[in-house]
């Protein structure tokens, strides 16, 4: 009787391979602290979401932010109003401090400056996808 070794396919080695090497992204968890400038909502099936505190306005990102610095100054900031942090804020949960142009600070979440849109209304958000470099956050489960 022979014996044959046992052969995967390329494709199964190569997924069992990669399965092993990646770690897997964190889940969001509504048990980490943030800051008293926002807030956290659980809105039913769609998840949890941060907004401002108070006025429970969406929050924003802006992709011309880079490196946790604020591109968002001086005539920008009137209609994307910035999460102001307090001139004591320390980092809590996924949430950093930035230092703004001004010299005040500002909140950022898992790297990104945050900001409202002065038009929004609480359950009406309209800044989302504006001029392709303004994205809402988005709900997480």
């Amino acid at each position: 009787m022979t014996i044959r070794p046992v052969t995967l396919p390329a494709c199964a080695v190569t997924a069992l391979f990669l399965g092993m090497a990646a770690p897997a992204l964190a889940a969001f968890d509504e048990a980490l602290p943030y800051p008293t400038e926002v807030a956290l909502s659980q809105e039913g099936d769609k998840g949890f979401v941060y907004r401002r505190f108070p006025g429970s306005q969406r929050l924003y990102i802006y992709d011309l932010d880079k490196d946790g610095k604020s591109a968002c100054n001086e005539t920008c900031i009137g209609a994307r109003p910035p999460v102001y942090a307090p001139a004591f804020a320390k980092p809590v949960g996924e949430w950093t401090v930035v230092h703004r142009d001004d010299g005040r600070m500002q909140w950022a979440y898992r790297g990104h400056p945050v900001y409202t849109f002065f038009h929004d209304r609480p359950n009406e958000p309209h800044g989302d996808g504006e001029d392709g470099v303004w994205h809402i956050i988005p709900y997480e489960k």
